[in-house]
């Protein structure tokens, strides 16, 4: 009777006389009064939902503009409006979701909620500044430039703040000169503000944007360099700036500081912070502004021998006494000796640590807590990535590996693992990885029958993943087994020798060049994917297909002969080489491709693309098969062969320059020759190429498109994003969102300037 009750209550409100009789001829009235139920259930969802709907905050997404026009909201470009492509759904159907799509920074429904707080505090620098950071998701700083003019001084107004000129001996305040947090007094300049020029002006406040995201790791081993007593803070030993944690609070005025936003560490902040700390009074903290634990809100932190090195000797000793024990260095070039004392030097710039002679033990363990930079969640990071994980409802056999302690039933490394997965005769499998340590081992992995392993890490970690042979090799016969990385970083790359099915990579990194020196260059031009095309002069893997999605490859070599290649979200670098091409060649094609909103370094070869959307192709690409197949919104350059093309460039822009300058020559009366038009199309192509922050990789702005760019290709994409790589991050409309509210929001007469510092 209690399931009867839950299912139907009004079945249960009759007398029990009625109920009785109903059992007894087969329970017809229960069936009648059940249609009734559904409907009354819902009619009252439908009710309750009216009165949420009377709610910013719960109402459904359509009711939100109706709420913003009670307010007079005029409404921002909404991303979610926008379906997606939704391959990754199809394709990756055993993980998590239920949907993979990225979160999207622009989100109307706060912007809606947050309209009459922002119509309160109108025209205020704090709450400009918080509209900046709320509207694009980015850090943003505002700064009133008038009062960075020099000034005659009236003894009647003194301005304080406007400085005769700048100390030049003062390394901290110079190194701030013309950027986000400039305190020197500048010269009138009457431009509009722009990116680089027009700031100083009395109408002008500037907004400054920080595009690059600081991700925090946690526990990693620094990477032994030259001499036993120099570190890297990168597991790959290549230079990696740190970077500041962002801490959203600003300051008591609130207008966020330095410390607030998560740009680049500056050697001579990182030095002022360290100096600040000494001169305070004792008792002092074990951290500073800038290090300390991660948890504690520091940026970066160290740990030696298993124990955390402070920022002094003696936090309680007098200013004239201090002795440091963490001290800014510049470690570029590695100094010729050993630091003297017991201290840690470190360069923030670089990336580097110098172990000093004075502690009485060896150093037989520096772990590292910071904050690296990059542009997006892409390739192995500690960011959520909680959807794309293998999903709990498959119920594989769940592995685990911790390095450090593992407790009961965790193994501490991934071939002890790999070892027990092989014992229990290899079922479907996932062994997760949970910390970020690095693991040097060998990984030779031979797939079951008709069966999966996926390797991948935990959520919110970033395991350094370092195989012996620099490869992780997937051997033996199983044309219908898969074998998915996900979440990792991977020093070396993915050798296919046997016969295998799938290789998914998820948010995964394999390293362009396999591994890097100091300077940050690759080491090798060996492909991170090689898959074999023959054994015994017998074709293999004619079933493989190689989905890749938001992971960051080198060059990839598979047989022509295999099934299908996917790259959704990815960036391809070829580091000099050809990016994509058949096993064993430089211009051979690769089977049929479907790419999207990808990035790719170097020439591609294809037996046919299906399709390709939103792609930057920064190098020619050529398709055998064109007869079918489509490449749209990207990036195509001259002399590549390709299926039909839509507005792609530069042909698109070519296309409309030659149809007005026909235009123009028929209204003038005017014939074009045909070296004029050659000279139109010579012009355009030289101009309307892609250009980037950084090309190599391990630098924090690689593969993000410059703000010079030209506007084709940086809104270029269906939705009017961004070509290549990063368009899921929706920057252009961003950046539109915010001048709308600032046509808004801004005093009458004073003039925006919108600057990217990353």
């Amino acid at each position: 009777m209690s399931t009867i009750s839950k299912m139907n209550p009004i079945y249960e409100r009759i007398p029990a006389l009625y109920r009785e009789r109903d059992a007894a001829q087969g329970y017809p009235l229960r069936a009648l009064l059940q249609l009734i139920q559904d409907q009354a259930e819902i009619l009252h969802t439908d009710i309750r939902q009216l009165w949420d709907d009377f709610f910013i905050e719960t109402c459904q997404p359509w009711v939100i503009p109706y709420i913003g026009d009670l307010v007079s909201n005029n409404l921002l470009y909404d991303a979610s409006r926008i379906k997606p492509s939704a391959t990754a759904t199809e394709l990756f159907r055993d993980l998590t979701g239920p949907d993979l799509l990225p979160d999207m920074a622009v989100r109307i429904r706060a912007d809606v909620a947050k309209t009459i707080y922002y119509r309160r505090r109108k025209g205020t620098l704090p709450m400009l500044e918080e509209l900046a950071r709320d509207v694009t998701g980015w850090p943003a700083h505002a700064v009133e430039f008038f009062r960075l003019l020099g000034w005659t001084q009236n003894l009647n107004h003194l301005r304080f703040e406007a400085e005769d000129g700048i100390d030049l001996r003062d390394v901290e305040k110079v190194e701030r000169l013309n950027g986000a947090f400039d305190v020197g007094s500048h010269t009138v300049d009457v431009r509009d503000p722009a990116q680089s020029e027009g700031w100083h002006n009395i109408p002008n406040i500037g907004f400054f944007l920080w595009r690059l995201q600081s991700y925090p790791l946690i526990g990693v081993p620094a990477r032994p360099a030259g001499q036993p007593w120099q570190y890297h803070f990168s597991p790959l030993g290549n230079p990696a700036p740190l970077f500041n944690a962002w801490r959203r609070e600003g300051d008591a005025s609130g207008l966020a500081g330095e410390r607030h936003v998560p740009g680049p560490l500056r050697p001579a902040f990182f030095f002022d912070d360290l100096e600040c700390y000494r001169r305070q009074g004792p008792p002092r903290l074990d951290v500073t502004d800038l290090y300390g634990p991660i948890d504690q809100g520091g940026s970066f932190y160290i740990e030696r021998n298993g124990s955390g090195v402070d920022p002094a000797i003696d936090p309680t000793a007098p200013p004239h006494v201090f002795q440091p024990q963490i001290v800014c260095r510049r470690l570029n070039p590695w100094p010729a000796a050993q630091p003297t004392g017991q201290l840690i030097a470190v360069d923030v710039e670089h990336g580097r640590i110098a172990v000093g002679d004075g502690f009485g033990d060896a150093t037989t363990s520096l772990d590292v807590f910071y904050h690296y930079g990059f542009s997006a969640d892409l390739g192995g990071g500690p960011y959520e990535r909680g959807k794309w994980v293998i999903a709990p409802s498959l119920e594989p056999r769940r592995l685990y590996v911790q390095q450090d302690s593992p407790p009961l039933g965790v193994f501490p490394s991934i071939g002890a693992a790999l070892t027990e997965w092989t014992n229990q005769l290899k079922p479907n499998t996932v062994i997760t990885i949970l910390d970020n340590r690095t693991y040097a081992e060998l990984l030779d992995i031979e797939p079951g029958d008709d069966a999966w392993l996926a390797i991948e890490a935990a959520n919110g970690v970033r395991p350094h993943i370092r195989p012996d042979g620099g490869r992780i090799r997937i051997s033996g016969t199983h044309p219908d087994a898969t074998v998915t990385l996900n979440g990792l970083l991977v020093e070396g790359g993915v050798e296919v020798e046997g016969d295998c099915g799938t290789l998914p990579l998820i948010h995964t990194t394999l390293v362009p060049g396999r591994a890097l020196d100091e300077a940050g260059q690759p080491v090798t031009t060996d492909p991170s994917v090689r898959v074999t095309d023959t054994s015994g002069g017998v074709d293999i893997n004619t079933h493989f297909e190689l989905q890749a999605a938001f992971s960051i490859l080198g060059p990839v070599r598979m047989p022509e002969h295999s099934q299908k290649l996917y790259l959704l979200d990815c960036i391809v670098d070829g580091i000099g080489t050809t990016a994509i091409a058949a096993t064993g060649t430089t211009d051979q094609p690769v089977p049929v491709a479907i790419l999207e909103r990808t990035t790719i370094f170097g020439q591609s070869f294809f037996r046919s693309i299906d399709l390709a959307t939103e792609v930057i192709f920064a190098g020619t690409v050529t398709a055998e098969e064109r007869h079918q197949g489509c490449v749209r919104f990207s990036f195509v350059p001259h002399g590549s062969r390709t299926p039909r093309r839509y507005r792609c460039q530069p042909d698109f822009e070519i296309a409309t320059a030659l149809r007005k300058a026909k235009d123009r020559a028929k209204a003038e009366g005017i014939t074009l020759l045909p070296s004029d038009l050659d000279d139109i199309r010579a012009e355009i192509r030289a101009c309307l190429v892609p250009t980037f922050t950084a090309r190599d990789y391990g630098l924090p702005g690689y593969a993000q498109l410059r703000m010079t760019s030209p506007v084709q290709i940086r809104t270029g994409a269906e939705d009017g994003s961004e070509m290549g790589v990063f368009s899921h991050l929706q920057q252009p409309q961003r950046e539109a969102n915010l001048r709308i509210r600032l046509d808004e929001y801004l005093p009458f007469g004073l003039r925006p300037g919108i600057i990217f510092v990353t």
